[in-house]
């Protein structure tokens, strides 16, 4: 193993809470946000005002519809039409009646409040008029002796010695052509405006820089502009929750960061990130994780919620209100694969810990692998899944839609067939890490059995799978006559010719006998597969992934068990156009899987950044970000009826969490009833910490 060089550190990750009317914790809109210093957080909603004290108790104040709310160290103003307010240590009081609507305060020494008719200022513990205003304002934004404010396009400073107002419209000035929605001071004196076109920054003398001139400026349209104490931008944008730090601008969609796309409101108080919504508030807490630390939570996770019957491990469904514990672990018709990734994942982990805990839960899941392998009856006949009495479609076998249930020999189940590729390439991954990092002797002689099974069996029945009628299952096929001579499997010619070397490899690697050496080599050469597997990716528009996922198992490993040289340039060949051509994919599992075994470059920063940012609520929440501006839309996928998808994809936690078989381009997906399996992040990290790529 080799030293890491990408030191991962504590990093913020993020925790959601919802207040909607499905949880009954919000039963109106929420229209805006505001904190006091002891973390007090206040909801503005259109029947009043709610709030949330930072000891999690939840409270009400019934005073119609609440549009504006105003911080100010440890007292809170808030107003509903023309009534003001005060919330200070708990306690809620009028403060004064004005003669229209209060629309908005501002200052920071001195307090302003202004309505369509005034310009109020704070005195003596009430707002006296300051002067009156010649305009319908929409907000005011105030710093020091600078006084602005905005109405719709025109951008309002109040100026000289008798105050009054002066204006700035597009048609007159440099003013670039917007409505403004929102301002607010920066700190040093420039001016931000929230508008329908995005952010813009005013420098207060002749200067407006947009994204056009600041490309980090979003061109969204904008809400509500924040500054947080550590410098960070929060905005509410039509396209979610957008952050501006460290020189990024990082969105933050719906429906996991915030309860639709269009945010009304958001603020960061502490480590927390608050956002409004007609449909709900979340609550965004960050907690300083290390990515080993995220990975003993995702193991806690997987060994609690995740785990079925034996030790079968796949997603959850039937999830209700975004609730994970109120769905399932699921029957998939790929669950021997998904086992096997979270079998294989157990067995790095304890390659590099030696965590006896991680132990026994792979021996366990491997366990289960094994009574996959045997209980159809068929040697070497692996089932795809199984159900036993109570479980859901139990005692209803079918056989349509490739559905086909059978009942086990032993009576123990039901055990469904047509097992493809897709159960072998896992079978054969998970089974030969577990062999080669945690198996006792009892164990590999076990494993040893079981792949040899499966291997004789495939050689017997010419290169293929035969189900319990005989005939050959409709995926499984190497035979070399099909893939090389028969058009029909040019799709799968060359990746099923990796699958067949790599099955032979393992099959050798745990038994030693050297019919598999022999064959894998005829193969190999006299059948040219070492060559079709040296560029085993077909162009495909990225639209089928369950390849490209099977094709990274196989070369893991393949590549680990062969050690002659003139082979590995082949297989190696073989990764490198695989990776190149889902290098836009941005798959931290590839990228590792590339670099651990070329030691070159193979981007290791955007796999670190996605470990990092990998969500920790793996519901499949309704993710929307075709509301975005600047999307790059691909064209490649249209020539195989591929649907609407991005050139490249988003960040980690911009987007559905899904197993490495499905598509990463897609801006819009989720509907909120499945949750992914942690073993997405926990293979990948072990995988780099195994090989040293990812330090401690």
């Amino acid at each position: 193993m080799r030293k890491g060089f990408y030191k991962s550190n504590k990093y913020p990750q993020r925790f959601c809470e919802y207040f909607n009317a499905e949880n009954g914790l919000l039963s109106s809109k929420a229209l805006c946000l505001g904190a006091d210093k002891g973390g007090n957080v206040y909801i503005g909603t259109e029947n009043g005002l709610n709030y949330t004290k930072a000891d999690g108790t939840l409270g009400s104040f019934p005073c119609g519809k609440v549009q504006m709310i105003f911080s100010a160290g440890d007292t809170v103003y808030f107003a509903s039409g023309n009534e003001l307010y005060t919330a200070e240590n708990g306690e809620i009081s009028s403060m004064q009646t004005f003669e229209d609507e209060v629309i908005q305060m501002s200052g920071t020494d001195t307090l302003y409040l202004i309505t369509p008719s005034y310009l109020y200022i704070l005195n003596d513990g009430k707002f006296e008029k300051f002067f009156h205003t010649e305009f319908m304002p929409t907000d005011i934004a105030i710093s020091g002796e600078k006084i602005t404010a905005a109405s719709g396009d025109n951008f309002i400073i109040v100026n000289g010695k008798r105050k009054h107002w002066m204006s700035i419209f597009h048609e007159h000035s440099t003013m670039p052509e917007f409505n403004i929605n929102c301002i607010a001071f920066d700190g040093i004196g420039f001016v931000w405006l929230g508008t329908d076109k995005g952010v813009y920054i005013y420098d207060m003398k002749n200067g407006w820089y947009g994204h056009d001139e600041l490309n980090c400026l979003p061109e969204e349209e904008v809400y509500k502009i924040r500054f947080a104490d550590d410098g960070r931008v929060i905005l509410s944008s039509a396209a979610g929750l957008i952050i501006i730090n460290n020189g990024s601008r990082k969105y933050l969609p719906a429906c996991r960061w915030s309860c639709e796309p269009k945010l009304n409101d958001a603020i960061a108080v502490g480590d927390t990130i608050w956002t409004a919504t007609d449909s709900g508030v979340t609550k965004i807490t960050e907690k300083m994780m290390t990515l080993e630390e995220k990975a003993d939570y995702f193991f806690n996770l997987t060994e609690e919620k995740y785990i079925r019957g034996m030790g079968f491990t796949t997603g959850i469904d039937g999830i209700e209100n975004f609730d994970i514990d109120t769905g399932k672990v699921c029957i998939t018709d790929n669950d021997g694969l998904w086992t096997q990734t979270y079998v294989g994942a157990l067995a790095y982990c304890y390659a590099v810990t030696k965590d006896e805990k991680v132990l026994e839960a792979a021996r366990r899941s491997m366990k289960a692998m094994g009574y996959l392998a045997k209980i159809s009856g068929v040697k070497g006949f692996t089932a795809r899944a199984v159900r036993f009495e109570g479980e859901p479609g139990y005692g209803t076998v079918v056989k349509r839609d490739g559905q086909e249930w059978h009942p086990a020999p032993n009576g123990e189940c039901e055990w469904l067939g047509e097992t493809s590729s897709d159960e072998m390439t896992g079978h054969f991954f998970g089974f030969s890490l577990y062999y080669d990092f945690c198996a006792n002797d009892e164990e590999k002689e076990y494993i040893k059995e079981i792949v040899c099974d499966i291997v004789d069996h495939i050689l017997e029945n010419n290169y293929t799978l035969c189900d319990v009628d005989g005939l050959p299952t409709t995926w499984a096929m190497w035979n070399p006559e099909q893939l090389n001579r028969n058009s029909m499997w040019q799709w799968e010619k060359c990746i099923n010719s990796l699958e067949m070397l790599t099955f032979l490899s393992v099959a050798y690697h745990v038994s030693g006998d050297e019919k598999y050496r022999e064959e894998y080599l005829r193969l190999a050469v006299e059948e040219h597969f070492v060559l079709n597997a040296a560029q085993h990716k077909k162009a495909d528009g990225h639209t089928c992934h369950i390849d490209d996922n099977l094709g990274f198992l196989c070369t893991v490993t393949i590549l680990r068990l062969e050690n002659d040289p003139a082979m590995r340039r082949f297989l190696l060949m073989g990764m490198k156009h695989h990776w190149e051509y889902e290098r836009p994919e941005h798959c931290m599992f590839y990228n590792l899987i590339y670099g651990a075994f070329t030691d070159e470059a193979c981007d290791l920063d955007l796999a670190v950044k996605s470990l990092r940012e990998f969500p920790m609520d793996l519901v499949r929440r309704p993710m929307v970000n075709s509301l975005r501006k600047g999307l790059v839309y691909d064209t490649e996928q249209e020539r195989w009826g591929g649907r609407k998808q991005l050139k490249e994809a988003l960040d980690m936690d911009a987007r559905i969490v899904y197993n490495y078989d499905s598509n990463p381009f897609i801006p819009d997906e989720g509907n909120g009833t499945v949750a992914s399996p942690p073993s997405v992040y926990l293979l990948p990290y072990w995988f780099g910490r195994y090989y040293g790529i990812i330090g401690e």
